[in-house]
């Protein structure tokens, strides 16, 4: 027993045994289908919210389980255990959901929650810009203020769930701006199907099959003024409130990944002989194995370690930065060196350890690449 696991609660067990049930009923049989043919599974989707997956985060009183944030990452890394890309369909769709809890309206939370944590609607975050990233004083996107709420305009690029989503979160600069701030502020705006003026190009990635991104277009897109998420001039602090959070998630998922690769390597060279001799018995692969185990674990540690700060109400950058590039590494560490006892075999694409590889490649770009974690941390370290 792990020093995590003596400290978890039963609510947390709970939620895990909600994830394995999911993992195994739902989730494993459909896992190469989704892999071949890249299609958003919105069933596999709607049963984790039938699950409990989707409202972790959420108060009972509208549907979720009103759990904490050690509990939304121990779900997070099973999932993403067995598919990743799965995984991060959650991770986004959680991170459209909290600024509705954290911002929103009553009667926007009475109509938007109950369905997000359902899994009945879906939801995703569109901050970023083909070119800009976060700065507000760089965003494109507007929004024209008219007799009856908004019209909206410009393009945005990535989004986790973008284009299939229910109720998109689009951050746009309000147009006239107020004097006291660049008018960022956040608008929701529901699927381009529902929506004149509004299209999604999907793009196709190398790994995170199944997972939907792309680039939207907004031309005129007209919505009501009740379509303002929070005060006009609080969407840079609606998009980038969450980010700690955001960015734990993605180590529980990068935690995920590398235990489902490392469980795969350890099984194959008890089982692979070579001379007469499982290929485990030699050294050059105790090595890879030793190496793996002890980068995994150190990433769990630092990710939980976070996701304790934030269940406590303490969101610490420094701890969530290291816990994102460290498990973002070691995943991808991870699914090189099983690949490498594996030996050719961990080449083929009837394996899984090439997707792994491939969905692992990812993390250290996405929520900030690793590069950027690393100067945050050292910042926090040196009071730059």
């Amino acid at each position: 027993m792990t020093l995590l696991d003596r400290a978890l609660s039963e609510e947390h067990y709970d939620v895990l045994d909600r994830a394995d049930t999911f993992v195994a009923e739902t989730l494993a049989p459909r896992t190469e289908e989704i892999e071949r043919t890249r299609e958003f599974p919105r069933d596999v989707i709607e049963a984790a919210g039938d699950a409990g997956l989707l409202g972790i985060l959420v108060p009972e009183a509208y549907g979720g389980l009103g759990g904490d944030f050690v509990s939304y990452c121990l779900a997070l890394e099973r999932v993403a255990e067995e598919n990743s890309a799965v995984a991060e369909t959650i991770q986004g769709h959680t991170f459209a959901t909290l600024p509705v809890l954290h911002f929103g309206t009553q009667e926007q939370q009475n109509r938007l929650l109950p369905k997000l944590a359902a899994g009945e609607s879906v939801g995703a975050m569109l901050l970023t810009e083909p070119d800009a990233g976060s700065s507000p004083t760089e965003l494109g996107t507007v929004a024209e203020v008219t007799d009856d709420g908004y019209l909206l305009s410009g393009e945005k690029s990535f989004g986790t769930n973008a284009g299939v989503a229910d109720v998109h979160l689009v951050v746009a600069r309000k147009r006239p701006q107020p004097d006291d701030s660049h008018g960022v502020s956040v608008f929701l705006v529901p699927n381009p199907d529902d929506v004149e003026g509004f299209s999604f190009e999907r793009g196709e990635y190398l790994g995170m099959h199944g997972h939907v991104t792309g680039d939207s277009t907004f031309e005129a897109v007209e919505v009501d003024a009740d379509a303002l998420l929070g005060a006009v001039g609080q969407g840079f602090r609606i998009a980038m409130g969450t980010i700690d959070m955001a960015r734990t998630g993605l180590g529980a998922i990068g935690c995920g990944i590398g235990r489902a690769a490392f469980k795969k390597a350890v099984d194959y060279a008890g089982d692979r002989e070579q001379g007469g001799n499982p290929v485990g018995e030699y050294q050059a692969v105790q090595v890879l194995v030793a190496e793996m185990d002890s980068r995994l674990e150190s990433a769990r540690s630092l990710v939980y370690d976070s996701a304790v700060r934030i269940a406590d109400g303490g969101s610490d950058t420094r701890a969530s930065s290291r816990a994102k590039f460290t498990a973002s590494d070691a995943a991808e560490f991870c699914a090189r060196n099983a690949m490498q006892i594996y030996g050719g075999k961990g080449y083929r694409t009837d394996y899984p350890l090439e997707r792994y590889y491939r969905d692992a490649r990812i993390l250290s770009i996405i929520g900030g690449t690793s590069e950027i974690q690393k100067t945050t941390v050292a910042d926090e370290v040196l009071g730059l």
